[in-house]
């Protein structure tokens, strides 16, 4: 099984939203959904065996998302092969910017405030208050969305490669 561009694009952009996709490793249908902790906010856990939810939804939007997520999670269950992709780890996404950085910003002044912003503390807040203040903006949400559909292929070829070809 290979994911198609556009699947990958999708989890990409998925994951780059801070949801995490699901992705059945046999037929490369995914779902995705908020993490966890978003999901715990609104009552809704893997764990819980309640089918009714939690008491008192306050408005009808917040039931409709709990049926919807509980179908969810019963057909990712039912999948014999998934894989569970979330957004890289910190330092993944660290040595993305660190490649950007190197591969895009020409030397220069702008290529030392790079570097510094992630050499110091806070290297996330640092690179993005320079980032998205300066003429490669658009090539570093270019450069991202590729890094990411990267990862995804990845992960989902190790998964596959590791789970389906024992």
């Amino acid at each position: 099984m290979k994911l198609s561009k556009k699947q990958v694009a999708e989890i990409a952009d998925s994951i780059n939203a801070g949801f995490v996709c699901y992705v059945n490793a046999e037929t490369g249908e995914y779902i995705d959904m908020m993490n966890s902790n978003a999901l715990s906010d609104y009552g809704i856990s893997w764990e819980e065996e309640d089918d009714e939810g939690p008491d008192g939804f306050n408005q009808e939007w917040e039931k409709d998302l709990y049926d919807n997520v509980k179908s969810d999670m019963a057909k990712i269950d039912s999948w014999k092969h998934s894989i569970q992709i979330e957004k890289p780890e910190s330092h993944e996404s660290f040595e993305i910017m660190e490649r950007f950085v190197d591969e895009i910003i020409p030397v220069g002044k702008l290529k030392s405030d790079f570097e510094r912003a992630l050499s110091r503390s806070h290297p996330f807040r640092n690179f993005n208050g320079i980032v998205h203040n300066c003429k490669y903006r658009e090539e570093w949400f270019a450069f991202k969305q590729n890094a990411l559909e990267e990862y995804v292929s990845r992960k989902f070829d190790e998964y596959v490669n590791y789970s389906l070809n024992k």
